[in-house]
């Protein structure tokens, strides 16, 4: 391995397929907290949606309306479970799983319970069918 400066050094957006872009940006807001940039237009077919803190480093989710029926998902062979393709971080998974229980939102834990320290997460799907997870992992930098 060279000690080269990296041409890629994070990652700037995840890209979701979406079926109607109000219902998701207003899904994506109450549900997770992300904040439209800008004044959401009407004719608008794309829209970048961040966390609202805008932590440094933290990719931004740009949210992109079609017809096309593929989904952010696929079949873990391993555990036999539709696997997540986007974790959110959560320092309290239990409680932002009952969040989303509250929200109507779908899950594939009816509950979440850790012992101290436990490192864990959890699958759920947006409206559309996007598997997306919650985690309590910290990556940590250098």
């Amino acid at each position: 391995m060279t000690n080269q400066i990296p041409l890629v050094s994070r990652i700037a957006g995840v890209e979701i397929p979406v079926s109607d872009l109000r219902a998701a940006v207003e899904w994506y807001d109450r549900v997770l907290g992300l904040k439209v940039i800008g004044d959401f237009q009407e004719s608008w077919k794309e829209a970048m949606l961040q966390f609202a803190h805008r932590p440094d480093g933290v990719p931004g989710i740009y949210l992109v309306q079609t017809d096309s029926s593929e989904r952010l998902k696929f079949h873990n062979t391993n555990y036999g479970y539709t696997q997540s393709i986007i974790d959110f971080y959560s320092d309290d998974l239990p409680a932002f799983h009952r969040h989303l229980k509250t929200h109507g939102v779908t899950t594939n834990r009816d509950v979440v319970q850790l012992s101290a320290g436990e490192i864990s997460g959890f699958g759920f799907f947006d409206p559309d069918g996007n598997s997306l997870g919650a985690t309590n992992v910290v990556f940590a930098g250098k």
